[in-house]
């Protein structure tokens, strides 16, 4: 097999692995078992754990950042937007469960970096509706924590069993709180005076 596909191997049973043992209790050994990699194929692409877990997490945010982005980008009206994206993160999240999990716990190393280009595709997009005034103009950590923080807390929940999978009217209501939050609703003429 070509090292690439051995190394997708590898981050696959790693991604598989880490969620369901987590990271400390899966080892290297355990990952190249279930890849049916070699000790030198391990070595040759991850030269120790922690660079494996980086690895699994790059990908992992890599994957949903891109799929975050297009969706985004295919909603031009800003509620349908908001609300469309609140339930692409819940679905996503439940559709890669392992990957969420890991994504969740943590960041890989290049996190700044693949983060610029995911954030300026998300901000031009928030942008365009702020500066024709249907959405606040926040600071961009604000919207984000409004907008996504709500849905990725009940998922993170969910995903450690400690609360029931989201149903649609849950899904909803954050959709719903969403909008609320972030519309760009001016105050009534008389509360003004």
């Amino acid at each position: 097999m070509s090292a690439t596909t051995t190394r997708e191997r590898l981050i696959d049973s790693a991604t598989h692995r880490f969620a369901a043992e987590g990271v400390l209790g899966t080892t290297l050994e355990d990952v190249r078992s279930d890849a049916d990699a070699s000790v030198g194929a391990v070595y040759h692409h991850f030269p120790d754990k922690e660079a494996l877990v980086d690895a699994v997490r790059e990908r992992a945010l890599g994957d949903f950042q891109a799929a975050f982005a297009a969706e985004l980008e295919r909603h031009r009206d800003a509620e349908e937007g908001i609300r469309a994206m609140v339930r692409f993160l819940i679905r996503w999240c439940f559709a890669n469960p392992d990957a969420a999990k890991l994504l969740l716990e943590g960041r890989p190393r290049r996190v700044a970096e693949l983060n610029r280009g995911f954030f300026d595709r998300v901000q031009a997009w928030w942008q365009i509706h702020a500066y024709y005034g249907t959405v606040r103009d926040h600071d961009f950590a604000l919207v984000h924590a409004i907008w996504l923080g709500p849905a990725l807390e009940l998922t993170r929940q969910t995903l450690a069993g400690a609360v029931r999978r989201p149903d649609r009217s849950t899904v909803r209501a954050l959709a719903d709180a969403a909008w609320a939050a972030l519309a760009d609703n001016p105050p009534p003429k008389e509360a003004v005076e």
